[in-house]
């Protein structure tokens, strides 16, 4: 499945945020080194405030609530900065080389990986151990959601796992409903104890 992948879920998330942010770190410092405070503050303003005024623009575009906007602003203004303050150190320090290392990390970030390196499985496909197995994950995953808009593509996908395992065995699914089973609940000891899912389907 691809959701328990090298490339998949949470935990790639996690490494790949660690990583930029050390090298964000490294930029930075190299920037503070090596160039004018003067320059380092007019090119962290320069990053901040061209994004911050996008998601200003997009967020009073939306009708979204005042204070939700001023976090994003707030969130995105400062991660820009630093983006732009750890570019410039990276040209003074690496000259042209900064160019691939800015195309790496935009290459491995989750969203690319997520939607263009990792490979495209269905949920028909699962056996049904997987199908129970990515119920569990996924419960895990609903839990550390970060934002609302994870939380509503994970519960999508719940919603599929459960109609398929409906779909699959109907009786059986009835019946593990009937226990009123938590939303954490493995529903594998009722799903998987003969593997109704075979290829002809």
């Amino acid at each position: 499945m691809a959701a328990t992948g090298i490339f998949g879920g949470q935990r790639y998330r996690i490494v790949w945020t660690a990583v930029v942010g050390f090298l964000l770190l490294a930029g930075a410092g190299a920037a503070v080194l090596l160039i004018s405070p003067t320059t380092c503050l007019m090119t962290f303003v320069m990053g901040a405030g061209t994004v911050g005024s996008v998601y200003l623009s997009a967020g009073l575009a939306d009708g979204k609530p005042a204070r939700h906007v001023a976090r994003q602003v707030a969130k995105w203004s400062l991660r820009s900065g630093a983006v732009a303050l750890a570019v410039c150190g990276y040209v003074v320090t690496a000259g042209w080389t900064t160019i691939a290392l800015v195309v790496a990390v935009a290459a491995t970030s989750p969203y690319v990986v997520k939607h263009f390196w990792t490979p495209v499985s269905t949920i028909a496909q699962y056996s049904d151990e997987e199908l129970c197995l990515a119920w569990c994950l996924s419960s895990t995953a609903l839990e550390s959601a970060a934002t609302s808009d994870e939380r509503l593509e994970i519960t999508a996908t719940r919603l599929s796992y459960l109609d398929e395992l409906e779909r699959r065995q109907p009786e059986t699914f009835a019946a593990w409903l009937e226990t009123t089973p938590q939303p954490t609940a493995d529903p594998s000891d009722f799903f998987t104890r003969t593997d109704h899912h075979t290829s002809s389907e």
